[in-house]
């Protein structure tokens, strides 16, 4: 497998990575087993980036019980914002906070039983959002106590 190093990070990543959605509805994998077998593969077969989110159901309690025991062997990125995802009224349920982006940071570490996550995302966050500061120093806290890459 082809890779490539990414962004201005210096981790190398695979060429191809997989966005791990929809593993967490019951739906498209019924069980862990299913799970563990379609990642394990993908890791023998050269895939070393893997992307979830909290807001994806039962996504990184997937990850953490499939593939968290050769978690040295991939990139794993999640993402902060609305962690508990679509609502029934349309909308997301945002969270900026300083408090609210590291408790999912740490909801997620244990979900995905791992340290650290190489690379933690702002789902959807808006400019507005971002010249506030808050973010950004939540950002800042998560990287600088090693929780992030």
């Amino acid at each position: 497998m082809e890779t490539r190093i990414l962004g201005n990070t210096g981790m190398e990543v695979s060429r191809l990575g997989i966005g791990l959605a929809a593993i967490g509805f019951e739906e498209t994998f019924d069980t862990i087993k299913t799970v563990e077998v379609v990642l394990k593969t993908a890791l023998d077969q050269g895939i070393t980036f893997f992307d979830t989110a909290e807001c994806y159901f039962y996504s990184e309690e997937m990850v953490g019980q499939s593939i968290s025991d050769r978690r040295s062997e991939f990139l794993l990125a999640t993402k902060c914002g609305h962690p508990s995802g679509l609502q029934e009224s349309g909308e997301y349920d945002f969270d900026w906070s300083i408090e609210g982006i590291l408790l999912t940071l740490d909801r997620s570490l244990k979900r995905l039983k791992t340290d650290y996550v190489d690379l933690f995302q702002l789902h959807s966050c808006s400019v507005e959002v971002l010249e506030q500061g808050e973010v950004i120093e939540a950002l800042t806290k998560a990287r600088d106590a090693g929780k992030t890459r």
